[in-house]
């Protein structure tokens, strides 16, 4: 798994890829025992937002990993206990994310690999203080979404940040250009995709940009599906910049599937191919 104080190493290089291929292939020791191959835990949701952080447990659930904890507000448990039974539940004091779940949360971590933490999480006073104790205290890699991309002047030693273009113009103050991504990944020694039409993705020292994917993925859930992915893929032993690839290219593959057959598509449904294309990109 990845140590917190891991590092990609890459040469500088822009590629553009339509298929993309893994650095790592999905397989598993014969002798790997439950939790070795992955555990995520999910911090997300709040009163209104049910559906995100549910669809990311399901992203990371489908990448193959051992364990996942969705870390949600009470009020979404049957909802989450309806969409798997693999799900291990751990729930906010309150209906929305407060600084009296931090010390919770850390101490759910440590049984964790990685954390995704933002999905649906929304713009609570009480909710930007904990995502930014959070942020500040967290010492296992993070992938960052959503209602967490408040904050870069503190994030956990390996992170990677998953704005789509206008998230990321608030954001850093720049546009979404290629090389205005790679500009902030640098300076903020972070990995970034940068969700669009083509997906931007890059660290300090490689940028590439993922053509795969259609306009059906315009709908809502699919950025959490693939920071759930993300953090998945990364929890079994992925390196930031090669789960940020793979699972650009596992969920566009998804959606070129499925237009195929259908004219539109919900977010579930790209869940629901992943292990199928991740069989298929090995």
């Amino acid at each position: 798994m990845l140590a917190s104080n891991q590092k990609s190493k890459f040469s500088q290089t822009l590629r553009l890829n339509n298929h993309c291929k893994s650095k790592i292939k999905m397989k598993r020791e014969n002798d790997s025992h439950k939790g070795q191959n992955g555990k995520v835990l999910v911090v997300g949701g709040s009163a209104m937002f049910h559906g995100a952080p549910i669809l990311c447990a399901l992203g990371a659930e489908n990448s193959g990993v051992d364990l996942i904890f969705p870390f949600i507000p009470p009020c979404h448990n049957e909802a989450a206990k309806a969409r798997s039974l693999n799900f291990i539940i751990q729930n906010f004091e309150d209906n929305h994310l407060t600084s009296k779940d931090v010390k919770h949360i850390l101490k759910a971590s440590e049984k964790a690999d990685v954390v995704v933490i933002g999905p649906g999480l929304g713009n609570n006073k009480d909710t930007k203080k904990a995502v930014k104790t959070l942020l500040s205290k967290l010492d296992k890699p993070t992938v960052i979404d959503a209602s967490a991309l408040i904050y870069t002047n503190s994030l956990p030693e390996v992170s990677v940040l998953t704005p789509h273009r206008g998230e990321f113009k608030a954001l850093m103050g720049d546009d979404p250009t290629p090389e205005n991504v790679q500009k902030w990944a640098k300076d903020l020694k972070t990995t970034i995709i940068c969700k669009g039409p083509e997906d931007i993705i890059a660290d300090e020292d490689e940028l590439i940009i993922n053509k795969s994917g259609n306009p059906l993925m315009t709908v809502g859930g699919s950025g959490d599906v693939l920071s759930g992915l993300i953090g998945g893929l990364m929890a079994q032993g992925h390196e930031p910049i090669a789960a940020c690839q793979l699972a650009s290219d596992t969920l566009g593959s998804a959606a070129d599937y499925l237009a195929q057959m259908q004219s539109g598509l919900k977010a579930i449904e790209l869940t629901e191919q992943i292990p199928r294309m991740l069989h298929k990109s090995e």
